[in-house]
Formats: C-alpha cells, sequence, structure tokens
C-alpha cells in the first residue's frame, strides 16, 4: 500500500511539473484576424430619395422626384453584384405626367478610404415608361452610378449618389432633330442614400 501511495505521489508531482507553467513567461496568443468592412458574402439593401433631371427633352419636361431600392452581394471585398428598381415623376410645361419605373441589374466597385465608401454601379435592364395615356415597355436602360458614403456602424452608412440614366423610346416625346424615329431619353439624379449591411 505504502508502495502505490508513493508511486501517486511521485506521478503527481511529476505530472504537476508537465503542465506547470512558468510565471516569467508571458502568454503568447496570435491575434491574426483582421477586420472587414465588406467581405465576400456581406450584403446591403439600398434606399434612395432624390431629385431627377431630364437632359435632353428641349426645356419641355420640369425636374421632378425619385426614389431607387437595391440589393447587392460581395464576391470579395471591393466588387458586388446586385439590381435595383426606380420609380420617377416627372411633369411637362403642358401638366402632362411622364412615369418611369427601371428595373435593372448589374455590378458595383467600391474603393474605401477608413470608413468613407466610394460605390460605382454599373446596371442595365428595362423600363415600364408612362407618358399620358401611352405605355411603351419594355424600353432599354443603362445607368451608371457613383456615391460617397460614411459607414456610421457595422449595419448603417449614409451618403450621396447620382446617377445618369439613358433609356430608349420615351413614348410621345419626338423632336425635331429626331425625325419621328425612337426617342433617347437621359436623365441625371442627386440623392439621399442610405444603405442597410447584413
Amino acid at each position: 500500500m505504502k508502495r502505490i501511495l508513493s508511486l501517486l505521489l511521485v506521478l503527481s508531482i511529476f505530472a504537476g511539473t508537465i503542465f506547470a507553467q512558468d510565471a516569467n513567461e508571458p502568454d503568447i496568443y496570435e491575434d491574426d484576424y483582421e477586420y472587414l468592412q465588406n467581405g465576400p458574402g456581406d450584403q446591403f439593401l439600398k434606399i434612395e430619395l432624390g431629385a431627377i433631371f431630364p437632359l435632353n427633352f428641349e426645356g419641355k419636361l420640369w425636374p421632378g422626384v425619385q426614389a431607387t431600392i437595391g440589393y447587392y452581394r460581395f464576391l470579395n471585398t471591393w466588387l458586388a453584384l446586385g439590381g435595383e428598381i426606380s420609380v420617377s415623376s416627372e411633369f411637362s410645361i403642358g401638366n402632362k405626367a411622364l412615369f418611369m419605373v427601371p428595373i435593372t441589374f448589374g455590378a458595383m466597385a467600391q474603393p474605401t478610404i477608413g470608413k468613407f465608401e466610394f460605390p460605382f454601379f454599373l446596371t442595365m435592364g428595362i423600363a415600364d415608361h408612362t407618358w399620358a395615356n401611352m405605355t411603351y415597355f419594355p424600353a432599354f436602360t443603362l445607368k451608371a452610378e457613383a456615391g460617397a458614403f460614411y459607414r456610421f456602424s457595422e449595419s448603417w452608412s449614409f451618403g450621396l449618389t447620382s446617377f445618369f440614366m439613358w433609356t430608349v423610346e420615351t413614348p410621345g416625346w419626338k423632336s425635331s432633330e429626331n425625325n419621328g424615329k425612337d426617342f433617347h431619353g437621359l436623365f441625371q439624379t442627386a440623392s439621399l442614400a442610405v444603405r442597410y449591411h447584413f
């Protein structure tokens, strides 16, 4: 019995020396985690509200209002794919309304500097145009957009955006230069925007 107790005592002392840590030895903890504001698989929803300005309607169409909602998913830290839908309303000098609903899909590239993000979008798709009682669908639409955002928190960013939109065949508009052919509408926007990141 004494031999067993002596053996257990020797083993416990030996085990203690193996697992004991030197009090002067510092803790070694390597933290190689790098926080990324945006990474592969991250997503965001954006909402824009602002003004839309007709660029080539010979002064016959007033500036109007527009709203856009979009969804994008990051492929890496700076490139995302997604789509958006916009709604805009403008009135002519004859008080006729032009409503446009473009639905576009494309890509976004976004360089960042600290908490500031600068997205550039290029999307294309189709639009529904309604002018007075005439409707034209589908109308090919191309949008190029740039913005500047401040990342307020992990989930929210706020900023300003502007997009240029080219759309074919805005109904009812026949300028003197196009001799009755399809009209190419050009528009520019200026908007306040918010994005929810998840």
